[in-house]
């Protein structure tokens, strides 16, 4: 992030990188929102060399509580953090809305938020083009893409080793715990960081896409997912998830390319005379 003025990439274009090369003081940030995925950011940030964490807000006092030990200041006044002589950049966690997205940015503040698919796409749109003019940088932030087994598909096909890709797939049949829901639904709640996860591991267009999803009636009853996608490259992905199965199953990643294969952080490839050798 720096101070070029920039839209909000899509899903797949989405990063976390506050440091530019040259930075020589750290990047003063600011966390709006201490729900757990705000707990999450603030225990991340306090951890970055890059970022000095310069306080975090809440409404509710009990969710303040709850970030007492994180060694970031908290403010029980959502304006203190709302000044660019506070904090450089501000995560808008599930304290989002389009007027408080708008006051920071054009506070002079830049913005990063987590779900961009709580919001439509024309005030994507619009956060973009305020971004733009008001010479601040607007970004997305994808926490799915800090999992170790995502980082480790990342690093095996970086490796060159898979050859071209025939096949993704991630599966997930675990059963939650009752009465446990999503207020934003299994396909938000899942489906986003999948998918994301997914056109970052494939460089590729889709081309055809089913999906299907997994209720009982209705919106609100919705308990998984079956999404299949063809790439240009002619990759196959498929994600499955239930969270109603009894079978307690997941496979994270598994990819196979025309050279090598990958799942559960180790790397497949096959000799000569057809000896197939994993490692890490």
């Amino acid at each position: 992030m720096n101070n070029q003025s920039a839209a909000i990439p899509s899903s797949s274009e989405s990063s976390f990188n506050l440091s530019p090369s040259s930075l020589v003081t750290p990047w003063r940030v600011g966390v709006l929102g201490l729900g757990q995925a705000g707990l999450f950011y603030v225990e991340c940030l306090s951890l970055s060399a890059d970022i000095r964490l310069v306080g975090a807000f809440d409404s509710d006092p009990l969710r303040r509580a709850l970030a007492t030990g994180s060694g970031s200041p908290l403010f029980d006044q959502r304006d203190s953090l709302l000044s660019p002589s506070v904090a450089d950049a501000i995560f808008l966690v599930d304290d989002f809305s389009e007027e408080r997205a708008k006051t920071v940015l054009l506070g002079g503040q830049h913005l990063v938020f987590d779900r961009p698919w709580a919001v439509s796409s024309d005030l994507l749109r619009s956060l973009g083009e305020l971004a733009n003019t008001s010479n601040r940088t607007a970004t997305i932030v994808s926490p799915g893409r800090w999992s170790a087994n995502f980082v480790s598909a990342m690093t095996a096909l970086g490796t060159g080793r898979l050859g071209n890709l025939h096949s993704v797939r991630l599966s997930s049949f675990e059963k939650r715990v009752p009465g446990e829901t999503s207020a934003e639904g299994v396909l938000r709640e899942f489906g986003y960081r999948c998918l994301d996860q997914l056109f970052a591991l494939v460089d590729s267009t889709p081309d055809r896409v089913f999906a299907k999803l997994l209720n009982d009636g209705g919106p609100k009853q919705e308990h998984g997912f079956l999404a299949v996608i063809d790439f240009t490259n002619g990759c196959r992905a498929q994600i499955e998830i239930d969270t109603r199965s009894r079978l307690g199953f997941q496979t994270e990643w598994m990819i196979e390319g025309s050279t090598g294969s990958f799942r559960n952080d180790r790397l497949y490839t096959e000799t000569d005379d057809g000896e197939i050798v994993d490692e890490p």
